[in-house]
């Protein structure tokens, strides 16, 4: 199911800090372009290699004022058939979407990570080519995550064809040097209509 993004409400409500012409960072256009509001929810088809596809969620779930000093938060949840698998928190800005950090389950252990710089995801208004963030994490080591743009095309999923669906191809290197590469369909105003988590799981929009 596509998100019900409240454009109005964006229109009226949100704006973030920053440089506009009033000494404030108007983000309202770049919150639309990328789909974020709270409320917003997706429904995946998440192929993990079996016969039947797992069933996977993805919603905005609330603005999480206090995760970083002087900074609204979009507290992000992903579960997989129903079980909360990851929560991530952005910031949208005039420039995109930034990941300020995110929990994670990882085999059996939760993981936190918490960036220093954040982690530029999406820029706006122009996507570019190849971008790059390297950044400490609180935890400890740092990770540098690169985005090379392949290319916009159409795309199809569950929820029917996209005429122009941005292929972002998304490496991530952890702290350990490890080099973790995964394939990210963006479509401006739905924001990931496919996407790979973890490397050998594709999410797929209902």
């Amino acid at each position: 199911m596509k998100a019900a993004c409240f454009f109005m409400a964006l229109l009226l409500a949100l704006s973030g800090c920053g440089n506009g012409d009033n000494g404030v960072d108007d983000n309202t256009e770049a919150l639309a372009y990328i789909g974020m509001a709270v409320g917003n929810y997706w429904e995946f088809d998440v192929d993990v290699g079996v016969a039947m596809p797992l069933f996977g969620e993805v919603e905005v779930v609330s603005i999480d004022k206090e995760y970083k000093d002087g900074v609204e938060a979009f507290k992000v949840e992903i579960r997989e058939n129903y079980l909360l698998i990851a929560t991530r928190w952005y910031q949208v800005t005039s420039q995109g979407l930034f990941l300020l950090g995110e929990e994670v389950q990882e085999q059996s252990a939760l993981v936190e990570r918490t960036f220093a710089d954040p982690i530029e995801v999406i820029p706006y208004p122009e996507m570019g080519q190849s971008w790059i963030t390297t950044s400490e994490m609180e935890e400890g080591g740092s990770e540098t995550h690169r985005f090379d743009n392949a290319g916009t095309a159409p795309r199809t999923v569950p929820a029917g064809t996209f005429d122009e669906a941005c292929h972002l191809v998304h490496t991530r290197t952890d702290k350990d040097s490890d080099s973790h590469q995964y394939n990210e369909y963006f479509v401006a105003e739905n924001w990931l209509i496919e996407f790979d988590y973890p490397e050998d799981d594709t999410w797929k929009l209902h």
